[in-house]
């Protein structure tokens, strides 16, 4: 098993999810250990906002882990959300409101990890973990293709809402041809912004619409800085929807792709497909080229949700 820190050499991997690590096995047959901590982190979700979220290793989304097919999945989580707690005694209005709200987003919390690309019983493997409590569990990578993992402890909305989701690639046994590769995670946050701060909650989740839907953790993230490809080249679009409640409608303005590959499954690609739809939950691998110099905008093409931050820019030259 081989640990990758992303370099600064490798420009579209390092905008795709900078500041993250790749968890790679280099041959076949590998265990991969994976390290998951559950705690709380300060995030940015928008230019001059931030968040208090709920994390694996302090980001949102959560590390990139990468496997091949046949590989076996060792995984600890750890769950290090310690909860911090402030006297409300003899606090009145808004003080007292502060108060309460403080002690409830500052709570310790149960967490846990669910694996879509493992084959293995759920109330074993995926079950909550106290704080200061870890739990190990293994499975075999079987399927090759790009999959979610998340918090699975209820009210599950709530954890995926507050930030707990990542990707897992299983590559093929049988590496696929040569490409530019760029991860994609599509999210939503919400709640209401106040001081900098998005105050996001589970009513919020539940009734309203996001205040954010963003790529990578921050709205307007590669409208801010594009990702740079080659014109005429393939790029391999590693895309996740997770959510936690709203679909995707995956666009590039000005180019059409080459193929898709439902949940990143080799053996079942749609060719010469203008805009995919992939579900809460759901993945795929796009293959794209670009034919000329240029700015390429990629969207999620529910047009309301490019409004929220889901939009994007490919710099070919």
């Amino acid at each position: 098993m081989t640990t990758i820190w992303f370099r600064t050499g490798l420009l579209a991997v390092l905008i795709a999810f900078a500041g993250l690590f790749a968890l790679t096995s280099t041959t076949k047959a590998e265990v991969v250990d994976v390290h998951l901590t559950a705690r709380p982190a300060t995030v940015t979700v928008s230019r001059g906002v931030k968040m208090r979220a709920w994390t694996f290793n302090g980001t949102v989304p959560g590390p990139l882990i990468r496997a091949t097919e046949g590989d076996t999945i060792r995984v600890t989580l750890t769950n290090s959300h310690q909860g911090m707690h402030m006297k409300c005694r003899g606090r009145k209005g808004r003080s007292l409101t502060r108060c309460l709200r403080f002690n409830l987003v500052h709570q310790a919390m149960l967490h846990s990890v669910d694996f879509h690309a493992a084959r293995i019983a759920p109330n074993v493997a995926f079950r909550s973990v106290a704080p200061g409590k870890s739990i190990t569990f293994e499975f075999e990578a079987t399927t090759p293709g790009v999959y979610m993992y998340h918090c699975a402890t209820g009210p599950m909305l709530e954890h995926l809402g507050m930030g707990m989701h990542g990707m897992i690639v299983v590559d093929p046994a049988t590496p696929r041809p040569p490409a530019q590769e760029v991860f994609l995670v599509q999210s939503e946050y919400y709640g209401t912004v106040r001081g900098g701060y998005l105050q996001s909650s589970y009513e919020a989740m539940r009734t309203g619409p996001p205040a954010y839907v963003v790529f990578n953790g921050r709205s307007y993230r590669y409208a801010e800085k594009p990702i740079a490809v080659s014109v005429g080249k393939p790029v391999r679009i590693y895309f996740l929807d997770s959510g936690p409640s709203l679909f995707s409608a995956f666009h590039v303005v000005g180019t059409i792709f080459d193929s898709f590959e439902h949940d990143g499954n080799p053996d079942e690609a749609l060719h010469n497909v203008s805009t995919q739809v992939v579900a809460p939950g759901g993945a795929g691998v796009f293959e794209v080229t670009f034919p000329e110099a240029g700015s390429y905008p990629f969207v999620s093409h529910s047009v309301i949700d490019m409004d929220r931050g889901a939009m994007g820019m490919f710099e070919a030259s």
